[in-house]
Order: C-alpha cells, then sequence, then structure tokens
C-alpha cells in the first residue's frame, strides 16, 4: 500500500476516501492554524525584529497581511491549473513542505525584510484551498459532496478558533516559538502525506496548464451578466472590507486599549470565533427560515454597526468582549446574501458565482489590511487626535454602505422574476 501511495495511484474505496478527507482537513486546519497564531504575536514579533511601538507596527503588520493576500489571490488558481495538469499529490506535497519552511523563516528572521519573504513564501504556499478541495471532489460521490465539504469548513473553522490561542500560549514563553512548534508539525503532516496520501486525479481527467484560464478576477467578470446578483456582491465586499478590521490591527488594537498580553489577545481571538461557528451552525438556518434573508440581512446590519462602534470607543478590556458577544450574531450577514445570490443565478453559472465570491474576498484581503492598519497609526501616533478604534468607525460606515446598496439590490428582486426553474412561491415571499 506504501508503494501505491508513493507512485501516486488511486483506487475508490473507503479506506482510501477515508485517507483523503484526513489528510485534506489537515492541510487545511493547518493553514487555518498558520494564519491564526500570527495574530496575537505580531505586535511583539515586530518589536523584536525591528524595535517597533504598537503605533508603528500596525503599519507593517497591515503591508504583511496585505504581502499575504496578494500571493495567494494570484497563485490560488495557477496552483489550482497545475494540479489539473500534474495532479493534486505533487502540488498540496510541496506546498506543505514550502509551508513548514515558512514557519522556521519565521522563527529565524532577523529582519523586516525577511518577514515580508516569509509571508510571499506563505502566502504561495497557503493558496491551496482549490486544490485540496479539488481533491475531496475527485474521491467522492455527489451525494457524498456537502458532506466532505463540511468536514473541510470544520477543519478551517477548527484552525482558526485554536491557532490564535496557541499563538497566545506559545507566545509567552518565546515570540517565535509559536513558528517553530507550526513548522514541525505541518513538516510531519507533509512527510505522512508523502507515504499515505494517493493521488486522486486520475490521468484521463488531467488537461494541459494554461496560464490565460489561470485568471483569479475571471469568474468576476463572467457574474456581470447577472446585474442584481453584481448590485449584492458590491454590498458584500464592502462588509468583507469592514470584517478584515479585526485580522488588521486586532492584536495591537487590544495591546493599546487594554494592554493584552499575547495569551489575552489570542484567547479573545478564539472565543470570537467560537462564538461566530456556534452562531452560524446553529442558529443560522432557524433565523434565515423565520425570518427570511431580507429581514436577517438588515438584523445583522444593525448588529454590526453597534458592535463595531462598540469597540470604536471602548476603554477596558471588558467592553471590547461586550462588543465581541453582540458582533458574533453577524454571523448571519454572509450566509443571508448568499442564499439570494444563489437563488438569482442560474443553475449552470453556480460556480462562477462562487469564483467570484472568492475574488472579492481575496480583494478585501488585500485593501483592507493596510488601510485599517494605516488608519489605527494615524490614530495613536504622537500627532493629532487619539482613537485606536477609529478602523471600526470606518468598519461601521462600510456597513452602513453595504446596507444602502443591498436595498437596491432587494428592491430589483422584488420585481424582477427568479431564473427560469428556481422561482418559487416561498423564494418570492421574502421579498413582502
Amino acid at each position: 500500500m506504501l508503494a501505491l501511495a508513493a507512485r501516486g495511484k488511486y483506487k475508490s474505496g473507503p479506506v482510501q476516501k477515508k485517507r483523503v478527507l484526513i489528510f485534506v482537513c489537515a492541510i487545511i486546519f493547518f493553514d487555518a492554524i498558520g494564519f491564526g497564531l500570527l495574530m496575537p504575536i505580531m505586535p511583539e514579533l515586530l518589536a523584536d525584529v525591528a524595535g517597533l511601538s504598537i503605533s508603528e507596527g500596525a503599519t507593517i503588520a497591515g503591508l504583511l497581511l496585505t504581502t499575504f493576500a496578494v500571493m495567494q489571490f494570484v497563485f490560488a488558481p495557477i496552483l489550482g491549473g497545475l494540479s489539473d495538469r500534474f495532479g493534486r499529490r505533487p502540488i498540496l506535497l510541496i506546498a506543505l513542505m514550502g509551508f513548514a519552511i515558512d514557519s522556521f523563516i519565521m522563527a529565524w528572521a532577523p529582519t523586516l525584510a525577511w518577514l515580508f519573504f516569509a509571508r510571499i513564501v506563505s502566502g504561495i504556499c497557503g493558496a491551496t484551498y482549490a486544490t485540496a478541495y479539488a481533491c475531496l471532489v475527485d474521491v467522492s460521490e455527489p451525494e457524498e459532496r456537502a458532506k466532505f465539504f463540511g468536514y473541510a469548513g470544520a477543519a478551517l473553522g477548527l484552525g482558526f478558533i485554536f491557532g490564535p490561542a496557541l499563538g497566545g500560549l506559545l507566545g509567552e514563553t518565546w515570540v517565535r516559538l509559536p513558528f517553530i512548534a507550526a513548522g514541525v508539525l505541518i513538516a510531519l503532516v507533509a512527510i505522512w502525506g508523502y507515504f499515505r496520501f494517493p493521488e486522486t486525479l486520475e490521468e484521463d481527467n488531467r488537461r494541459r496548464f494554461s496560464l490565460a484560464r489561470a485568471n483569479p478576477l475571471g469568474s468576476l467578470i463572467s457574474i456581470a451578466k447577472h446585474p442584481t446578483v453584481l448590485i449584492v456582491l458590491g454590498a458584500l465586499f464592502l462588509i468583507q472590507l469592514a470584517n478584515h478590521s479585526y485580522s488588521s490591527i486586532w492584536s495591537f488594537y487590544t495591546a493599546e486599549v487594554a494592554g493584552w498580553t499575547p495569551f489575552l489577545i489570542g484567547l479573545s481571538v478564539s472565543a470570537y470565533g467560537l462564538g461566530m461557528a456556534i452562531v452560524q451552525g446553529a442558529l443560522t438556518g432557524p433565523v434565515i427560515a423565520r425570518f427570511g434573508e431580507v429581514r436577517a440581512v438588515y438584523f445583522t446590519v444593525v448588529i454590526g454597526v453597534t458592535s463595531f462602534l462598540i469597540l470604536a470607543f471602548a476603554k477596558s478590556g471588558f467592553s471590547i468582549y461586550v462588543g465581541i458577544a453582540i458582533g458574533v450574531f453577524s454571523a448571519f450577514l454572509s450566509p443571508a446574501l448568499q442564499s439570494l445570490m444563489t437563488s438569482r443565478t442560474p443553475a449552470d453559472s453556480q460556480g462562477e458565482l462562487q469564483g467570484a465570491i472568492t475574488s472579492l474576498y481575496s480583494l478585501a484581503s488585500i485593501i483592507s489590511p493596510a488601510i485599517m492598519a494605516l488608519l489605527f497609526t494615524a490614530y495613536t501616533d504622537e500627532t493629532g487626535s487619539y482613537l485606536p478604534g477609529a478602523p471600526f468607525v470606518l468598519a461601521a460606515g462600510l456597513i452602513l454602505g453595504a446596507a444602502a446598496i443591498f436595498t437596491v439590490a432587494a428592491r430589483r428582486m422584488a420585481h424582477d422574476p427568479l431564473p427560469p426553474a428556481q422561482a418559487s412561491e416561498t423564494v418570492a415571499q421574502t421579498f413582502d
């Protein structure tokens, strides 16, 4: 069996499916861990590497996040195309080893230039979600895919919950220790995968690599033929810009406002992630079924603006947790918007829609961190007004802008027919 896996042959069967599922979930989990563990220790890491203050470090941290996001945006479709040509196994194993090397670079980096180089490597190697999900499609029957994707989503959520807590806990001992731990674990997963992970893409299903097809904006351009959906996507984009205020400046903001250590910062991020997971898993379906997508969107707009304004003017750790506790109920927002968009998109364009959503998320990841970080620095340096929560004021404004755009789309959807074979009295009543 080891020789069979090393040669990259895949044979369908419950044992092989389970092996692929576990390996893919491990990749997704550790990708999320690698991103999350950096959040709580970033202020101390930048102080250790370059002697930067909290205010100065926020700008550099935002640029590091933007660098990471640019690499993911560019290389995600490229790695997906390469996996269609050469198979999933080599792409994932090489990316895993690159991710492990990146972790060790972060643990050693003596200058800011090395940190930026590490983020470039991490962004490229972390752009493997499309390839990982393609593995699940390769080995599953159509009726199994929702379940398999659910497992992968759970792995992603767990990574974002445990990553910040792990980073904060290990960072209390030594700011570089989280990267050493992550590098060792990821390297072990890569070694395990080399011996136990089979190739899932059959030779007959491979195609030539085309750089022209590896276009990160292709799906977004294609979905423009559905104007109402495009308007909703505009609202979703503003929401994503607002939500990136958390990942952009959270560790610097909480250190400035509440004096939190890496452990307390990581604990707060994990608490927020856990709250979002509970709300999405237990409440989203019943709430949307009871009140409809449109009412759910407006409810979460009120919740989101309230949460951001509490954070903007918080003066203590208690106030920050009040903002977190309210903010987790905004988890309804994206599922409600996606439900509306899928109902307004023909069946043969659903893939394009999901690609467009992914492209917008990537663009928000590129644009927002630098803006939020620069705003934080401008309001925490020694000149001008002092308001560490200024980025959250901007986030609240973006949410209100999204609500205005969504109102235009909701009025169009109330009168325009659904695509053929998708219209139903139930959906039409959503806008009553």
